[in-house]
């Protein structure tokens, strides 16, 4: 890795072959990226109030210091390990005349005008080529590397998806969008996607199928709907006399973990209320709730085994409502405990036998 300066390197073939070429064929194989080459800025349609899709209007408002920053870091060179900025071939006017401003700058606002704030006559980029949606996406997938611009923001992607929806590019159909999500964002967080397809069905009114849940929208629920009360985050139940918690697929363990040292301390008991997450055709909302009993079954039956005696010192009361035309939607769905500790105990005894 190299540090070269803007000034002394434009213009310079050798350095050219340095930078490494972006990928979008996870966005779209249809989507063609051409080697770098050196573009003088005049030729350059630089629009950041309209031509940069991929940022929302706060941050477009955040420019003035993203590109004082930036200054700073070119003014030291440029790392030639890092991605260049795109532009897009803009062909000929309405009158058939090829534009004075051949190009027009995708992505890289604000590096590119740090590196004309320092006074260098122009910079490598690459030539990308693609439908309308497809440069669009690889722009908002562009920001996704923190370094050495700013990330994408959750706002930002909500912001250019919902356009797509709106414009019609993009189906608004629940599925889609998430699947859109994933494939366009691969490396993002499932928890950062499903807020971010949360805000786009919202501005859209998609129709949904599923509810997905975030302690916010727990909150939400328990405040609006719930006929019944319930406590979240290990506080105590006075009611009850016992220890509230909340839990997702996968996560049991931890709250076994947590209500038996609350059991310990304080010789009370605890209860978990549990939701699914992505609904997928290899895991159903039916097959992630089954998991879930299966998960505290086993739970129940190791620790049995182990100590030499089943304590019952969590109870897994219900499902959150997440099943739209399915499910109440102002109580939980309710687990059959009796069956619940029949099965358990069977599991312990079958357990018992083939030791």
């Amino acid at each position: 890795m190299s540090i070269i300066t803007l000034k002394e390197s434009f213009g310079n073939n050798d350095i050219l072959a340095l930078f490494p070429k972006p990928d979008y064929s996870h966005i779209s194989t249809k989507i063609t990226v051409s080697d770098a080459i050196w573009i003088p800025f005049n030729d350059i349609h630089i629009d950041e109030d309209i031509g940069n899709v991929a940022r929302s209007n706060k941050n477009k408002e955040d420019l003035g210091s993203r590109v004082d920053a930036l200054v700073i870091s070119f003014a030291a060179g440029v790392l030639t390990n890092q991605e260049l900025g795109a532009v897009i071939h803009r062909g000929f006017d309405e009158n058939g005349i090829p534009y004075k401003e051949p190009y027009k700058l995708a992505y890289a606002f604000g590096r590119t005008l740090a590196q004309m704030e320092i006074g260098v006559d122009g910079w490598a980029f690459n030539v990308i080529d693609g439908s309308e949606k497809e440069i669009e996406d690889a722009c908002s997938y562009e920001n996704e590397d923190p370094l050495p611009k700013s990330a994408n923001k959750e706002q930002d992607i909500t912001n250019l998806k919902s356009g797509q929806v709106k414009k019609g590019t993009l189906s608004n159909n629940e599925e889609i969008i998430l699947a859109d999500l994933r494939k366009t964002y691969p490396r993002r967080a499932n928890a950062s996607i499903l807020r971010i397809a949360a805000g786009i069905f919202e501005e859209n009114n998609t129709s949904l199928k599923y509810a997905y849940l975030t302690s916010a929208k727990i909150k939400l629920w328990r405040k609006n709907y719930c006929s019944e009360h319930f406590e979240i985050d290990g506080k105590f139940h006075q009611e009850l006399e016992q220890w509230g918690y909340t839990s997702k697929k996968g996560g049991l363990y931890r709250t076994v973990h947590r209500s038996l040292t609350k059991y310990v301390e304080t010789g009370f008991e605890s209860y978990v209320h549990v939701f699914c997450g992505q609904v997928t055709k290899g895991s159903t909302m039916e097959s992630q709730r089954a998991g879930i009993i299966n998960e505290y079954i086993t739970l129940r039956m190791n620790h049995a085994i182990v100590y030499g005696k089943d304590v019952k010192f969590l109870t897994l009361k219900g499902f959150f409502p997440q099943v739209f035309d399915n499910d109440k939607w102002c109580e939980f769905v309710p687990i059959d405990q009796e069956l619940l500790e029949k099965r358990i105990r069977r599991s312990i005894k079958a357990k018992k036998c083939v030791k």
